[in-house]
C-alpha cells in the first residue's frame, strides 16, 4: 500500500527522535493514504518554516499488520475510545502509549477545537461523541 507523509523537507529515513509529542496518536510518524491530505500539510508546515512543502511517498506492507512482534492499534471511526485514545495522547503528564502502529482518523481543525473545548470542561463526552456523529 502506498502512504505519504507532507512535510517542508523530503524524508528519507524515518527519525521518531524529531516527532513531536502530545499529537493525536502521540509522538509519532504519520501517514495518510490520501495525497491530497499530505500535501495541505505539507503546504502548512512549509508556511511555518518558510519552505517549499514536500510530499514524500512510502510503501507500506500491510503484512504489519499480522506481525504479532508488533503492538497494533485501530480506529474504524471516531468513537468514545479514539477520544479516550487522542486526550491520553495530548496530556503533557501522560508517558507514550505501547503501540507500534496506530491506524484511524486523526482531528481536523474542527474537531481540534472541540476536543480543546471538551477538555476545559464546557461539554461532555456525550455533547462532543454526538457533535461528531
Amino acid at each position: 500500500m502506498i502512504l505519504y507523509h507532507g512535510s517542508y523537507t523530503e524524508i528519507r529515513v524515518i527519525d521518531l527522535k524529531k516527532s513531536k509529542p502530545y499529537k493525536d496518536f502521540g509522538k509519532a510518524f504519520y501517514l495518510t493514504k490520501y495525497y491530497e491530505q499530505a500535501e495541505i500539510w505539507a503546504n502548512r508546515l512549509a508556511g511555518e518554516y518558510k519552505k517549499k512543502g514536500i510530499v514524500t511517498e512510502f510503501e507500506f506492507d500491510e503484512y504489519a499488520y499480522e506481525d504479532e512482534s508488533l503492538k497494533v492499534l485501530k480506529f474504524d471511526k471516531y468513537d468514545e475510545q479514539w477520544l479516550d485514545f487522542v486526550v491520553f495522547n495530548r496530556n503533557k503528564r501522560n508517558p507514550t502509549h505501547e503501540y507500534d502502529i496506530v491506524e484511524g482518523p486523526v482531528a481536523d481543525d474542527d474537531v481540534t477545537q472541540r476536543i480543546e473545548t471538551y477538555l476545559e470542561g464546557k461539554i461532555t463526552k456525550k455533547e462532543f461523541l454526538s457533535e461528531l456523529k
